[in-house]
Parts: structure tokens; sequence; C-alpha cells
């Protein structure tokens, strides 16, 4: 028999906020003084936090939040890769999202920088897997 002990879906939501909130304020400040042009690693650290956040986000909309079926108890395989695959998209999608608005004119360096950012997403969604199993215990316990 499966028992489990995960994080509440408020406590998730709480980091979520909190998150969220982080990303605003460092995307705001980018954008009034340019830091995305001026320190070339700023991207990253918002990219690694993008990747946790879309990566904890889907995860509590699809298991936890009750919109799509009861909530219920996923396998630490099916999480791992869930919130991957979650960030990996949203990443891949957030780049093609920024060279449709053609945010950068320059093509030089473009490819690093995007394969850099889908990295850095990745990372960041494999932090929130482990983030999330830290704060859950997942154990089976013979009847």
């Amino acid at each position: 028999m499966l028992y489990n002990n995960l994080m509440s879906r408020t406590h998730l939501l709480v980091v979520l906020a909190v998150l969220v909130c982080v990303i605003a304020a460092l995307q705001f400040t980018a954008l009034t003084f340019h830091l995305y042009w001026t320190f070339w690693w700023y991207d990253i650290i918002v990219h690694f936090l993008g990747g946790t956040f879309s990566g904890l986000l889907i995860l509590w909309l699809c298991f936890f939040s009750g919109y799509f079926g009861t909530p219920r108890i996923p396998s630490k395989v099916l999480v791992f890769w869930f919130i991957v695959l979650s960030a990996l998209a949203v990443g891949i999608g957030w780049e093609v999202f920024e060279r449709a608005l053609v945010v950068t004119s320059s093509i030089e360096g473009y490819y690093l920088d995007t394969i850099l950012d889908v990295i850095f997403d990745v990372i960041g969604g494999i932090v929130a897997f482990r983030f999330f199993i830290s704060r859950s215990i997942i154990y089976e316990v013979n009847a």
C-alpha cells in the first residue's frame, strides 16, 4: 500500500507566489535598468527561476489543484519527467516568443544564448523536482 505525506497544496502555492514575485521583480528591474544588456549572466538567473516556477506550477495544476481530476499521488519518476519536460517546453516556448517579438536584432551569439537559456530552464526544473521531493515523503508499507 502506498502512503504519502506530500507538502500541502497551500504550501506549494505559497512557494509559487514567492517565486513569481521574485521573477517579476527581477524582470521589472532588468527592463528598467537594461540589465539583460549590461550583465550577460542576468538572463541565466531569470531562466533558472523561470524553469523552477514553471515546473512547480504545472506540477501543482496537474496533480494537486483538482482542476484535472482528483488530486493524486504521482510517482517520483513521473514527477521528475513531468517537471523537466514542462520546464523544457515552457523554455522553448519562451525562446520562440522572444524570437517572434524580435527582442534582439543581433544574431551574434543568439544560438549559444538560446541554448544556455533552455539548459538553465531545465536545470531550474530539476531543482524544482529536488525541492518537491525533499518536502514530500513517499513510501511503501507492506500491509
